[in-house]
Formats: C-alpha cells, sequence, structure tokens
C-alpha cells in the first residue's frame, strides 16, 4: 500500500537565501559557464565575504542593496582546476578574507568524492555553511560520471544533507565545447543536472563586448520569486571582482546607442552635455533628476513608494535608477523588500 498524507498538515514555507534572489540557502546551487569565463573570481569573492559575515547583495527591483553583515561562516573549498598557494589564496587575502574561516581539501588524507558521506563528513569536522566544489565534474566516481541515473540519485542524496543540516553547497561546472544548444544543456549531465537542481546559474561574457565585464544570470530558478534581472560583474583594476545593476548597465547602454555617447563604464551615471537640456542628452533623465529632487526635498522616501510615484509620471524603474546619483540620491536599505531614498549621503 501506498503511504500518503494530507495537504492540510503542511504548512507552506518561503525558501531562506544566501543571495537572493540567486543562491538559496540549504540547497545546491549550479554556476556554469565557459573555461576561464570568471566563476572562480566570482567564488573567491563570495567566499572571502562570507569569511567576514557579508552576504552577496540583495537584489531588489533590479537595484543592487547594500550588503548585509552578519556573523561569519566556516566555508570549504574543494578544488583542482586552481593552485591553492600560488592563485587562490592571494586573491582570497586580496579580498581581504579571515584565513580562519576558510578550509581546503587535504589530499594527503585521501581524494574527495562528490557523494553524500564526503559531504557530511565535511560538514560535521568543520560545521562548514558553504561548501564550494570547482570545478564538480572533477570530483564524480566512475559510476555517477558514466550513469545518468546514478548521477541524479548522487544528487539527490547531496540536496537532502543540504536541506537537513542547512549547509549551502555550490557546485562550479564548466561547459562541454563538444555540446552546444541552451546553457542548460552544454554542461555535464545536463538534463539530469536540469531535472534534479531547482537553482542554476550561468556565467556569460558581455554582450556589450567590454572585456572586464561579466553577467550572471538565472537559467533554472524553482523557488517563485518576482524579478531575477542578470547582475553585473567588472572586474577592477586590482583584478578584484566588484557586482553592479545589470539592469541600469543595460540602460546606459541603450541610452549609448541611442545618443551616439559611448566609452564610460558599468555601473556609472553619466552626465553628457547637450546645451539644448541643461546638459542631458536624454530628456528622461533631465526629468528623473528633477523628480528626484522635488520629492526628496524636504524628507527621505520608502524606494516602493518612490517607484511607484514615479511611474505614475511617465518615469520607469531603470531611469530612475541611473538618475539617482546624478540628483545627488542615496539609498540605504530598510527591513527586507525596501530601501530608503534621501537627498545628501546617509551619516
Amino acid at each position: 500500500m501506498i503511504a500518503g498524507k494530507s495537504a492540510v498538515g503542511i504548512v507552506g514555507k518561503q525558501p531562506e537565501w544566501f543571495w537572493k534572489p540567486f543562491i538559496p540557502a540549504g540547497r545546491v546551487t549550479l554556476i556554469q559557464g565557459n573555461t576561464g569565463i570568471g566563476k572562480t573570481s566570482l567564488m573567491l569573492r563570495i567566499v572571502a565575504d562570507s569569511t567576514n559575515g557579508l552576504k552577496p547583495p540583495t537584489q531588489f527591483h533590479g537595484e543592487l542593496l547594500e550588503q548585509e553583515k552578519g556573523e561569519p561562516i566556516t566555508v570549504f573549498y574543494i578544488t583542482t582546476e586552481n593552485g591553492i598557494e600560488d592563485t587562490l589564496i592571494p586573491m582570497f587575502d586580496l579580498y581581504g578574507g579571515k584565513r580562519e574561516h576558510l578550509y581546503f581539501q587535504d589530499e594527503d588524507e585521501g581524494h574527495f568524492v562528490l557523494k553524500e558521506e564526503d559531504i557530511r563528513g565535511i560538514i560535521e569536522r568543520f560545521d562548514a555553511k558553504l561548501i564550494v566544489i570547482d570545478p564538480w565534474q572533477e570530483f564524480l566516481d566512475d559510476i555517477a560520471s558514466t550513469s545518468n541515473e546514478k548521477l541524479r540519485s548522487m544528487l539527490l542524496r547531496i540536496q537532502k544533507v543540504a536541506e537537513e543540516t542547512g549547509t549551502t553547497i555550490v557546485l562550479c561546472g564548466n561547459f562541454s565545447k563538444s555540446r552546444s544548444g541552451s546553457d542548460l544543456a552544454k554542461g555535464l549531465g545536463g538534463s539530469e543536472m536540469m531535472i534534479t537542481l531547482r537553482s542554476i546559474l550561468t556565467v556569460t561574457e558581455d554582450p556589450y563586448k567590454n572585456h572586464l565585464v561579466r553577467m550572471l544570470k538565472t537559467s533554472k530558478m524553482s523557488f517563485r520569486e518576482k524579478e531575477f534581472f542578470p547582475v553585473g560583474l567588472k572586474q577592477e583594476d586590482d583584478y578584484t571582482l566588484s557586482y553592479f545593476a545589470w539592469r541600469d548597465y543595460t540602460a546606459e547602454k541603450e541610452n549609448e546607442a541611442h545618443t551616439g555617447n559611448t566609452g564610460h563604464n558599468p555601473g556609472d551615471q553619466k552626465k553628457v552635455t547637450d546645451s539644448s537640456n541643461d546638459g542631458y542628452a536624454d530628456i528622461r533623465i533631465k526629468k528623473a533628476v528633477d523628480f528626484l529632487r522635488n520629492v526628496l526635498q524636504d524628507s527621505p522616501m520608502d524606494s516602493i513608494a518612490l517607484y511607484d510615484l514615479a511611474k505614475s509620471r511617465g518615469i520607469s524603474r531603470s531611469t530612475l535608477n541611473r538618475a539617482k546619483s546624478l540628483a545627488g540620491a542615496y539609498s540605504k536599505r530598510q527591513g527586507n523588500r525596501s530601501s530608503l531614498w534621501k537627498l545628501g549621503i546617509w551619516d
């Protein structure tokens, strides 16, 4: 006889997030892309921040909010693709990570294999709250690497461990040069990964051809969030990686194409010259700047109410975000869903 239970007694719950809305906490997430695209650089930024108690910036209505500060967590990093001493640790130190909260696999104690027992052992021994496996394909046993059925079974068991322990597990994977089609089909075990995992992210090159810029996008997300805008990743002069709002960057590039102005960096709010419009080539930006200075002159305003009011005046959210710094407006997060905007820097 098949057992069952009534839906009446089931209590619905919202997912907890390690990085909202990209990496759910206590789940397995796959981050994939071409070899050398920047997956490891992204993970080192996340790992270093995590050892300092910083979460990646939450995305809200396409805007990146300030990074939340909490307690440092222990991270266990498993890799064969990059040298620990000459590559990973120098970059980790450059980000200001705390070494006492970071562990790597010790090959002298035996080769790590991506299976339930090894994952549980890491969590129990090190109290790891984040486990990164980069690239995950290198740590499959012979059976899982040749059988889709066994691969899916292994992934389901690891997913169960993540849920039971609350540990976030990130698998970094390389696209196969021999595979074509959608992003979900380019990696090892494409169909099985798509079926089994609830969160799959892809790092791609900048479609606007800036070689210092990458885009992180959601290829699959089972948890129902309203918005999944991509996030921009930019390599800085010191080779560290910074985040920026992709929605604003796209709007800037579209404005460049419209006005013929080029050459500024992603995330910058650029003021351009046009004597017929008080120095703004795009009249939409001028309108948004005037709007912000007017509505914020007396007191701060909640971002949700601000976006709604702007919409009623014919100003889009992306245009308002682009005009933000030009108007001298700054924001700080309040609660989980909105930020507070004001003219001038917050104390």
